[in-house]
């Protein structure tokens, strides 16, 4: 069931390939939007024209996103919080989401979410051909391949979804059915301030997950859940 209001003011934020995926699945919920890009022409901008009358798209500049009255962003995974106009909306209250987030608002099969510094793509990429090695209708994606909305469709058994510490920024209430945190080392040191910063947002992975895996031996992907989650740790040692 949908967790999305009829009361709010949308915007995507941010084109290219997740942006253009938050256009098409909104467009086709009927929900209203505007899109706002800092590039003069981005890419998808003419894709989006299709979903999105041309008098709310707005393209050069963010700072016009103050004076939308917006109340909730879908903000593309490559733009960081911390650019100083969504900064500022947020401090206002204005809801920072991102396509992970939306994709949980409608998704209604089991997912596994995986994330980690190395390896995510072959372990999401595994799981799935086990999954489906077994008879089940499973659909990879999210940071692989396809988008995570453009994966929604009736019939399916199990979903595995690849995220990145950028999506899982702008994930607040994921409830992965399994939430995996592979390794934790430093990457993306530019968009965060340090070692620890990078590794909060790669521990949202397991917020609300009915179970989880962690790395033996990486302390840094040990999970704080609620007492009574099962949890498991792999490791390449014998003992």
């Amino acid at each position: 069931m949908s967790l999305i209001g009829s009361d709010r003011v949308r915007a995507v934020v941010g084109l290219g390939v997740t942006g253009l995926s938050c256009v098409r699945f909104l467009a086709s919920k009927g929900i209203e939007f505007y899109v706002v890009d800092s590039r003069e022409n981005p890419p998808g901008l003419e894709q989006a024209k299709a979903f999105c009358s041309e008098d709310r798209i707005f393209t050069g500049d963010l700072d016009v996103l103050e004076t939308l009255g917006v109340t909730e962003l879908f903000v593309s995974p490559g733009i960081a919080l911390r650019t100083p106009v969504l900064a500022r909306l947020a401090e206002r209250g204005v809801a920072m989401r991102g396509d992970i987030d939306l994709f949980c608002d409608y998704v209604d099969a089991p997912f596994v979410a995986i994330t980690g510094s190395n390896a995510k793509s072959t372990v999401t990429t595994l799981v799935a051909m086990l999954l489906q090695a077994c008879g089940k209708n499973t659909k990879a994606g999210g940071n692989l391949g396809l988008p995570a909305l453009d994966l929604l469709s009736p019939g399916t058994d199990f979903y595995v979804l690849e995220l990145s510490s950028f999506q899982l920024e702008t994930t607040h209430a994921l409830q992965a059915d399994l939430a995996c945190l592979l390794n934790v080392s430093e990457d993306h040191m530019d968009r965060y301030k340090d070692l620890y910063e990078y590794q909060r947002a790669k521990q949202k992975v397991y917020r609300g997950c009915k179970a989880a895996v962690c790395n033996k031996q990486d302390i840094l992907t040990a999970p704080l859940l609620a007492e009574g989650v099962p949890v498991r740790a792999f490791t390449t040692k014998s003992s």
